[in-house]
């Protein structure tokens, strides 16, 4: 594990190098968010290679255990999720598929499960939609 850690933080201490110089061109306000972006990658990914160093190797990914049918569900719901959303809408689908996908990873209280779903989609809607404008799926039937 130790390995596969080091490998990706110096692929992402690469990736946000590349966005570093990539917004270069960019004006001085269009490069303010890329940058942050950059820095914030540079500084926890440097934190993670640090605390991969003093961490003693231990397997983390175990394939015989590993739940492939649940993985399947996910990826089926998913699917359908974005195929449902071009011809249903954002509104309707998300939150039926975030419930979908909240039952497959662990069983539970469906109350919750519908408040947690319909709040999520709300806050997607509010800031997509109203605060940055940026149209979402709706119906097309």
């Amino acid at each position: 594990m130790k390995r596969g850690s080091v490998i990706a933080g110096v692929l992402v201490l690469l990736l946000a190098v590349a966005v570093w110089i990539g917004s270069a061109s960019f004006t001085p306000e269009s490069a303010f968010f890329p940058r942050v972006v950059s820095i914030a990658l540079i500084v926890l990914t440097t934190l993670m290679l640090i605390e991969n160093h003093s961490v003693k190797d231990e397997v983390v990914f175990d394939f015989v255990q590993f739940d492939f049918g649940r993985t399947a569900k996910v990826f089926v719901i998913t699917c359908i999720y974005l195929v449902l959303m071009a011809y249903v809408g954002f509104l309707i689908t998300t939150p039926l598929c975030l419930i979908l996908l909240m039952q497959v990873m662990e069983k539970g209280d469906w109350k919750l499960k519908l408040l947690s779903a319909v709040g999520t989609t709300a806050c997607i809607y509010f800031v997509f939609q109203v605060m940055l404008d940026v149209p979402l799926p709706a119906w097309s039937f």
